[in-house]
């Protein structure tokens, strides 16, 4: 029988790290087998390619160096000819110096520009020789390369820890499901373009994996300079007055709105345990090896402990008996006490406490952890750093031994990184031990298209330019909506939401040095916002890639292939 994971720290450490480990290992191993590739010639021509890559980047170190060798030959024996012609104080002594420096030069120049073109015609022919052994390597490793999926990665996680199962993409009922039975709120989108979604369960609970690209106002602060000039008087030690003409440079500066983007990652989680509580906590900051942590530790207790007397305020918090763990997980706007003992038992408290103090198997309390009412959202520092694309190209190599390496590096980060992203919600047994009222979670990707998640994430894997407005200067925001729906294919329009510039000039009133006021004019750019829309067909297959619609969208040469879904661009 398959256990809940109550104690996620230790079950990691003890048990999911090395079977993970031992999978990825054995996967590899599979897919060696099934692509036939002879390990042996791979190997060769990786170490041909290799050595080529090291012959070639010696010849341009060379070619480098006689090119330097040579330009300061020239430009020594250029500076010496032209003191020769224009040095109205030289002498005979200095003349000779000057012919023999000139001389230097261009003895130095000519050898050196001579080795410097042998060299780079030695580093061009390395270079051919070096591209068709990598093409080579290349073509020995495609049986293997083209093996990888989308889902290589969620497949290790699911045999790895049983009670995680994951989608092969979002579906717009899972949304739908999501909103209806846990009050997601689409408000969440707002001003955000998703780049990657990957949803899936915990016991039949939802979760989704979220990375998106958020715009938000900030300031840039632009400057100007004005140069200014006046006649003084003044008189000299031996009293005679005489003009002078003073200058000066006066500065002025304006801050105007600027866009800025920043991508984050988010993992939303949806239970029916605990449905009137809400509560937010960010890291405590607090850490174990600090020679004042207590002294911290012990003030913020006393801050809560006097929170928690306060009967004056609206707040029903009161303290619990685990003063460590108050302190450390700080939800003081918790706002309903009875549920939250309820989520928080002894147990939760423990494995709560082991994920925040532990900074050698996982992350420490790098997590913030949001809940409102049956929605969790749960971000972490370390996620935020994290790759948690699955795209086959990370797994792609031409040499066999690189390719090992680069597929149990990434997978084994993968897992390691999204594990202790979902470790606070497995510390919490009632989320485990609470099944959702209805089975939503099972057959609904098949006959379902994909959520504007998904066709957001797939836009934004085209990229942004290929959106944009022709006068946009800065990133895009990209949003979609859905057009038409029919016979399994989606119509959807993909809008990009950038901005122009426009320059502008604000004259700032600065006080100069002639007692006068001046204005100084400041250059700035006004972001006007710009949009643009673009077509975009898309259709899902839940049984993974097949002949018929790689015949049906395979001949244009926008379309991709993408976690089980077929897109190409229109107009």
């Amino acid at each position: 029988m398959i256990g809940d994971v109550y104690e996620p720290l230790s079950a990691y450490r003890d048990v999911f790290r090395e079977k993970f480990a031992r999978l990825a290992r054995e996967k590899f191993s599979e897919f060696v087998a099934r692509s036939g590739i002879d390990i042996c010639a791979c190997r060769a021509q990786a170490a041909e390619a290799r050595k080529l890559q090291k012959e070639f980047a010696g010849a341009k170190a060379k070619k480098n160096l006689f090119g330097w060798l040579a330009a300061l030959g020239y430009v020594a024996a250029a500076v010496f000819v032209a003191l020769i012609f224009f040095d109205e104080n030289r002498d005979g002594a200095k003349t000779d110096v000057f012919v023999t420096g000139a001389i230097a030069g261009i003895a130095l120049s000519i050898p050196a520009g001579i080795a410097a073109g042998r060299a780079a015609r030695h580093a061009r022919s390395l270079k051919e020789k070096l591209d068709k052994a990598l093409a080579d390597a290349w073509n020995l490793m495609e049986p293997l390369n083209s093996l990888y999926s989308w889902d290589v990665t969620v497949k290790l996680i699911e045999a790895t820890v049983p009670r995680l199962a994951f989608d092969p993409f979002f579906t717009a009922k899972r949304l739908a499901d999501l909103k209806r039975l846990y009050g997601w709120d689409d408000g969440f989108n707002d001003g955000k373009s998703i780049v990657f979604a990957q949803s899936g369960v915990i016991n039949g609970n939802p979760f989704l994996f979220g990375e998106y690209l958020e715009m938000e106002w900030g300031t840039e602060t632009y400057h100007g300079s004005l140069d200014i000039s006046w006649t003084e008087f003044e008189t000299d030690e031996r009293g005679n007055r005489r003009r002078v003409t003073r200058h000066e440079t006066l500065h002025a500066s304006v801050t105007k709105p600027k866009p800025e983007y920043s991508r984050r990652k988010v993992l939303v989680y949806g239970n029916d345990a605990a449905p009137n509580l809400s509560f937010s906590r960010k890291p405590s900051g607090f850490d174990d090896n600090d020679l004042f942590d207590g002294i911290r530790k012990r003030w913020r207790i006393g801050k809560l402990k006097r929170f928690s007397r306060n009967l004056k305020d609206e707040s029903n918090f009161t303290m619990m008996s685990n003063h460590e763990f108050e302190a450390w997980f700080n939800a003081v706007d918790r706002d309903n006490e009875v549920e939250f003992r309820l989520l928080f038992t002894a147990l939760a408290q423990t494995q709560m406490m082991a994920l925040m103090k532990d900074t050698t198997t996982g992350f420490g309390d790098d997590f913030t952890f949001r809940k409102v009412r049956k929605i969790n959202l749960v971000g972490a520092r370390h996620l935020d750093d994290a790759e948690i694309d699955t795209d086959p190209k990370h797994f792609r190599h031409w040499d066999i031994d690189a390719a090992r390496a680069n597929f149990l590096r990434f997978n084994e980060k993968y897992f390691r990184d999204a594990y202790f992203a979902l470790a606070p919600l497995l510390a919490i047994p009632l989320y485990q031990q609470t099944r959702p009222h209805e089975e939503i979670w099972k057959g609904v990707v098949d006959g379902n298209g994909a959520s504007f998640w998904e066709h957001e994430a797939i836009a934004n894997y085209y990229g942004e330019k290929r959106f944009a407005h022709p006068a946009c200067i800065t990133r895009n925001i990209l949003k979609t909506r859905l057009a038409s729906r029919a016979d399994g294919v989606s119509e959807v329009e993909v809008v990009a939401h950038g901005f122009r510039g426009e320059k502008r000039i604000d004259r700032e009133e600065v006080f100069g040095g002639d007692g006068k006021w001046h204005w100084v004019p400041v250059e700035w750019i006004e972001y006007l916002p710009v949009e643009k829309t673009t077509g975009m067909t898309v259709c899902e297959s839940s049984s993974g890639r097949s002949a018929e619609l790689d015949g049906r969208f395979g001949k244009t040469g926008s379309a991709v292939f993408r976690r089980s879904i077929y897109s190409f661009l229109g107009r």
